[in-house]
């Protein structure tokens, strides 16, 4: 199992998602292993500008409050997918 770089849970292979520092469509390449859940956080909070921008290392990420605010929560639970099973208020 891979941990995950920004939560450092161990992700079952079919959790793992592969995270462009820099977005893709921003010409991006680096790639990290994170879980499902992380991945989605961190689309949740931040743009691709942002993420281009401010958000382009592991410790950019994770130096961020809200990100930390997430790490402390996710780190204990012990289910991936949690993101898929969170319906979302519109």
């Amino acid at each position: 199992m891979t941990p995950c770089s920004i939560c450092a849970r161990k992700i079952p292979e079919c959790y793992v998602e592969r995270h462009h520092l820099t977005p893709l469509c921003k010409k991006g390449k680096d790639t990290i292993p994170v879980c499902i859940d992380c991945g989605n956080q961190i689309h949740n909070l931040f743009s691709n500008r942002e993420l281009k921008e401010q958000y382009n290392t592991v410790e950019a990420l994770k130096n961020n409050p809200d990100m930390q605010k997430w790490i402390r929560w996710i780190r204990k639970r012990k289910e991936f997918g949690i993101c898929m099973k969170i319906k979302k208020r519109r």
